[in-house]
């Protein structure tokens, strides 16, 4: 019996939650045999752990471009610091966002083999990203209670 186009966009799966939509737009590319279509892919191994890495880099962008345009800081990264000299900071967001794809890339191949291996690398990416972003709200929060501090 084919499923239909409603129940593609209810059905989850049992360990991770993935909106039924993205389980709809694969089903389209899946031929009516079942096997593999050219260019599909296999669902993500880790997605809740991806979305903590984007949303932990995207914050980690902005504060660092708070931090170097409105408050005049410098990068503490040489890496960062150099591709922002030279890219500016259309660079700096590439390249975080590089780096942020280029780990997804080794959690998914890693987890193909080993499932736990891959699901560890994945959180401890999210905790690594974390660590940068921590340093970055504490410097703002920093700048804004001096600034709060001179102004009474």
């Amino acid at each position: 019996m084919e499923e239909s186009i409603l129940e593609s966009l209810t059905r989850r799966p049992k360990r991770e939650f993935i909106p039924g939509i993205l389980y709809a737009m694969a089903d389209m590319n899946r031929p009516a045999d079942g096997g593999p279509k050219f260019l599909s892919l296999p669902p993500m191994r880790y997605p809740r752990a991806y979305v903590w890495l984007i949303f932990i880099s995207a914050i980690d962008i902005i504060c660092t471009w708070i931090i170097l345009v409105k408050h005049e800081g410098n990068e503490a990264n040489p890496i960062v610091a150099w591709v922002i000299e030279n890219f500016g900071s259309t660079g700096m967001i590439v390249f975080k966002f590089s780096l942020m794809i280029f780990v997804i890339v080794i959690c998914e191949i890693v987890g193909r083999k080993k499932d736990r291996t891959g699901m560890r690398l994945a959180w401890t990416g999210v905790a690594i990203s974390a660590l940068p972003l921590m340093v970055s709200v504490m410097l703002v929060l920093e700048r804004i209670k001096s600034f709060l501090t001179l102004s009474e």
